[in-house]
């Protein structure tokens, strides 16, 4: 098996396992990653989110849109009505709560495999591909 096959196999079957926690929720993968960068960094603005995630604002909006439908993030605007700051609301707070464990308990599993210099040399490793990528190795 390929490095990057077994990478891929790897992303398909965390994201899987990532599905089935939250499914119970009705929350998807982007909708979990929204709902932790929130609880993570607090309040932000999609721009902020979209440059993190190195996606387009569209992406993030579309998450947006979910998770306020569902009272789990609120937006406040800023003095310029374009300026869009997003937040978890008392629900999301708790939903978070709720599946974090989890996910973590999941994550800790996995990780419970590897030394701490392996985990360091892997990331390392990850982050190092990734700028080639970001740099246009073609």
């Amino acid at each position: 098996m390929t490095f990057f096959l077994q990478i891929h196999r790897f992303h398909k079957r965390y994201t899987a396992q990532l599905s089935a926690i939250l499914a119970p929720h009705e929350l998807s993968n982007a909708n979990w990653s929204l709902l932790h960068y929130l609880m993570e960094h607090g309040l932000t603005t999609t721009s902020q989110i979209a440059k993190y995630w190195d996606v387009e604002k569209p992406t993030v909006s579309a998450n947006v849109k979910t998770l306020t439908r569902h009272g789990l993030i609120q937006i406040k605007y800023g003095e310029d009505k374009r300026e869009k700051y997003l937040s978890l609301t008392e629900s999301g707070e708790n939903l978070y709560g709720i599946i974090f464990p989890e996910i973590k308990l999941l994550q800790q599993r996995l990780l419970s495999t590897l030394t701490e210099a392996q985990r360091q040399k892997f990331q390392q490793a990850l982050n190092e591909m990734e700028q080639l990528l970001k740099e246009g190795l073609l």
